[in-house]
């Protein structure tokens, strides 16, 4: 596969392939997704991280900043919220006239997706952080890894204070642009303990006990910890 060679035909083809996971994939995983869009120029996000030790690029890339977050009301078939990141498996990555391989990932690969009982905002908010982190800091995220954060994940009185990120099993793991591939990873928020009996049993174990107690996929701030 190559990337168009032209400067106004690789522009059509980086936001069709836009296009293609919001508005064709994303309907499929999720159902019906709001207009609206949380974007990383919305933020100080990109800014906070660049400022940082961990900053990897000199500089801010423009196409990063209409990069952000949409919303998957509930519905009959996932009655919870979606929040999911649409922007890190642009083709960025790619330059006008590059050959790319038929198993390459699109962008950096993965977008990030958190389910939670209620409409909320610290789910949107934590997922523009994450992919700013991703972008400035050059730190990719996999199936299986652990991300903790300062604080609870609410920012309030919730117990969880980190992820783990997980393949959700009500719906594909992966879809494929016309750039490339992507993942969807799941991020479920989880306990100080909950994160460290993943990193020694595995995420699977742990996803049993969340599913054993009710809660499963889906973050539930308010929850208590699990029996580990």
């Amino acid at each position: 596969m190559k990337a168009p060679e032209t400067e106004e035909d690789f522009v059509q083809w980086y936001e069709d392939c836009w296009a293609d996971r919001d508005e064709v994939e994303y309907p499929k995983l999720f159902g019906a997704i709001s207009d609206d869009v949380y974007t990383l120029e919305q933020t100080g996000a990109l800014q906070a991280w660049l400022e940082t030790d961990l900053a990897q690029v000199q500089e801010l890339d423009p196409n990063w900043d209409p990069m952000g977050v949409r919303v998957a009301p509930p519905s009959e078939k996932f009655p919870y919220w979606s929040y999911v990141t649409s922007g890190l498996s642009n083709p960025f990555t790619v330059a006008p006239g590059a050959e790319v391989a038929p198993d390459a990932p699109s962008g950096i690969g993965y977008e990030m997706v958190i389910h939670t009982p209620e409409e909320a905002q610290w789910p949107v908010l934590r997922l523009l952080d994450m992919m700013a982190y991703n972008l400035v800091c050059l730190r990719a995220f996999a199936m299986g890894h652990r991300y903790p954060v300062e604080g609870s994940l609410t920012g309030g009185e919730s117990k969880l204070n980190g992820f783990v990120f997980v393949k959700d099993p009500s719906r594909a793991a992966e879809f494929t642009l016309p750039s490339g591939k992507v993942q969807l990873l799941t991020l479920v928020g989880v306990t100080k303990n909950e994160m460290a009996f993943s990193r020694s049993n595995g995420a699977d174990k742990l996803m049993a006990k969340l599913v054993q107690a009710g809660t499963g996929y889906i973050t539930h701030p308010e929850r208590e910890e699990v029996k580990l």
